[in-house]
């Protein structure tokens, strides 16, 4: 192979190197700038009794660093803290969505009010309500509660104290 020949050929790899570490920094950077706009960073991993088969995380809650349970699943997500009349070391549930969404709540089968607040994907609170129990009576006859505004995070409690203003992690 002639000299030209090869410089030709070393030219040519090297003007596609640059071209895919462009490519590859204009990727990383589209990646960061996504990761900003998803849910508050959470350290997730498998929840205890009395909530097998959830997620558990750490939130401050009332100036305390505190666990709660994770329902990041649509299942998990239905089911909530029904049946749940003991939440044991667990603060409340965090329900974690896959996108923005006006998804709707209710008290069907629950025996002890909620309160509950609505968060943005950056952890800023949107809403919050009350929930009444209706233990009695089936989802279509029980109030549905909703956000006004599209929320991404919503956080449930035993009623009496209405959850935080801000949703931030803690370790």
């Amino acid at each position: 192979m002639s000299r030209r020949a090869r410089l030709t050929i070393a030219a040519a790899i090297a003007v596609l190197s640059a071209i895919g570490i462009v490519v590859l920094a204009l990727q990383l950077r589209s990646h960061d700038d996504h990761a900003s706009r998803l849910p508050v960073r959470f350290e997730r991993r498998a929840a205890g009794a009395p909530f097998a088969g959830y997620g558990e995380t750490r939130i401050d809650v009332d100036g305390r660093c505190r666990r709660v349970a994770v329902a990041d699943t649509g299942p998990l997500r239905a089911d909530g803290l029904r049946d749940h009349v003991n939440l044991g070391a667990y603060a409340g549930m965090l329900f974690v969505f896959d996108g923005d969404t006006k998804a709707s709540f209710t008290m069907a089968g629950v025996t002890d009010p909620l309160e509950i607040a609505w968060y943005t994907a950056d952890g800023t609170r949107v809403g919050g309500a009350h929930l009444a129990p209706c233990p009695d009576r089936g989802q279509a006859d029980c109030p549905i509660y909703s956000s006004r505004r599209t929320y991404r995070l919503a956080f449930e409690r035993r009623g009496g104290n209405p959850p935080p203003p801000q949703l931030t992690a803690c370790s």
